[in-house]
């Protein structure tokens, strides 16, 4: 009796065993893969992590080059649609100051930067966060030369017979120094989108030769010269400006340019914008038609538009 006590009790165990071992792996299993997953989780968010694109990753500026004929480019940069687009803008473009108009860069020589960036808001659809920059020629030649020289050419932005009167405007090396005055020579002798078109053109290659190397120097080269500078950039849209175009680096950022279109009166002296103006503000914030025909300012867009059409598209020298 007491044999086949003991007999029971060691099935019921081995029995139990059989149906609790399982259950008991199973669960270690289980265990061990959730661990696993929280520590490659963990090693996930310690690691570097993948920087997209936010709605504060964009940025449009007035750049201006001081001077006795001040030069005017907007620049565009937008991460989201991973574009740079610069528009030239002619100092002669006609612009409401005081009871009347003036050109931008009379406006700049009686108020300065900030009051070009209004005069501008009143003849073009700016965004209300557009900021300015304005930087002496000698000041803009600093932050550009630590980047080494340009490849540039102007057969895209001059007509042959303009290309013929300045041996120099074949492509060729170019520092900021040299740069600046070929465009000042350029200025007083050529029509006001012509220069434009020239100033763009080296504005372009600047960016699509320099890219790689902005994010981690133009920010703050910016700082450094901040006392050279007239903005209202502020320490935290360096920043931002830091992340967006380290964004546009690492996409390979499509770069455009152009030149604002107008008609430029030589007796009254002031440039007027035509009607192709507002499809080229359009096409530079990348504003689809129905956008554009419901009032609405485009903060991003799935894809940066195709060059244009407008004079001074696209330095032909190599791009870097």
């Amino acid at each position: 009796m007491e044999t086949k006590g003991w007999k029971s009790f060691w099935t019921a165990l081995w029995v139990s065993l059989l149906v609790l071992l399982p259950l008991v792996a199973g669960t270690a299993v289980l265990a061990q893969r959730q661990a696993a997953g929280r520590v490659r989780a963990s090693e996930s968010q310690s690691g570097v992590p993948v920087q997209l694109p936010r709605e504060e990753n964009h940025l449009t500026l007035l750049a201006c080059v001081a001077g006795d004929d001040p030069a005017f480019v907007l620049l565009y940069l937008n991460a989201d649609q991973n574009c740079i687009h610069l528009l030239a803008v002619p100092g002669q473009l006609a612009v409401p100051f005081s009871d009347g108009k003036a050109s931008l860069a009379d406006c700049y020589a009686a108020a300065g930067p900030a009051r070009c960036l209004q005069g501008l808001r009143a003849v073009l659809d700016l965004p209300e966060d557009a900021h300015y920059l304005a930087a002496t020629p000698e000041t803009l030649a600093g932050l550009c030369d630590g980047y080494g020289n340009l490849r540039v050419g102007f057969s895209g932005a001059l007509s042959p017979e303009e290309l013929a009167r300045f041996e120099q405007a074949g492509v060729g090396d170019w520092d900021g120094v040299s740069a600046h005055a070929f465009l000042e020579e350029l200025a007083a002798s050529l029509p006001p989108a012509s220069t434009a078109a020239a100033r763009a053109a080296v504005w372009d290659a600047f960016f699509r030769q320099n890219l790689d190397a902005l994010p981690a120097s133009l920010p703050g080269a910016l700082r450094s010269a901040s006392d050279s500078l007239l903005t209202d950039l502020t320490a935290a849209d360096l920043l931002t400006l830091e992340d967006t175009l380290e964004l546009l680096a690492n996409g390979q950022a499509a770069v455009t340019s152009g030149v604002l279109p107008g008609r430029w009166d030589r007796a009254g002296g002031l440039y007027t914008l035509d009607e192709e103006a507002d499809a080229a503000v359009q096409a530079f914030f990348n504003v689809s038609d129905s956008a554009a025909a419901s009032g609405a300012q485009s903060a991003s867009s799935s894809a940066p538009y195709p060059s244009t059409s407008v004079p001074g598209g696209q330095a032909d020298g190599p791009s870097m």
